[in-house]
């Protein structure tokens, strides 16, 4: 069996080509940015776009320069002259990613496969989840003060399908 990098040119060229044609891509999560709502090796299902409108919370796959691509969450929307920018954010991280094009955005991860679980992330729970998950994240790093058993029962409610 061939594996290909997440990163490679290889897997960028065949996820191009397999989402622009309409299909969905599936692949192994790479990392730990997007804890807590996605793990390192969850199986994550992504499926164009299609003319579908692009949310704050949503999950999307995008490509950058030098052809790397990053599956990142949408903490801010600008829509001017007629030109959609989005601003992506990794869960576990302090700093955002940077606007993206919609000539960047590769599709729209829908589903997080867990062992036997699957998470729809379109799902009414889960979009609520994201959407609060984008409201508190900031403050979490401003409240660090708060007793760690109290942040980590407040992520586990949110993890919770």
């Amino acid at each position: 069996m061939h594996v290909l990098e997440l990163n490679g040119p290889e897997f960028h060229d065949l996820a191009c080509q397999i989402l622009r044609s309409g299909r969905r891509l599936r692949f192994l999560a790479s990392g730990n940015s997007m804890q807590p709502f996605i793990l390192n090796h969850d199986v994550l299902e992504v499926a164009p776009l299609a003319g579908n409108r692009i949310h704050i919370g949503d999950v999307l796959l995008v490509e950058t320069n030098y052809a790397r691509m990053l599956a990142h969450r949408v903490v801010k929307t600008d829509h001017r002259d007629k030109i959609s920018n989005y601003l992506l954010h990794a869960d576990n991280s302090t700093s955002p990613d940077g606007w993206f094009r919609n000539e960047n955005i590769l599709g729209r991860v829908e589903v997080v496969e867990r062992g036997n679980q699957r998470i729809r992330l379109n799902s009414f729970p889960q979009r609520w989840r994201a959407r609060f998950w984008v409201t508190i994240a900031p403050l979490s790093v401003k409240c660090s003060w708060i007793p760690y058993w109290i942040r980590k029962l407040l992520r586990n409610w949110l993890l919770v399908c």
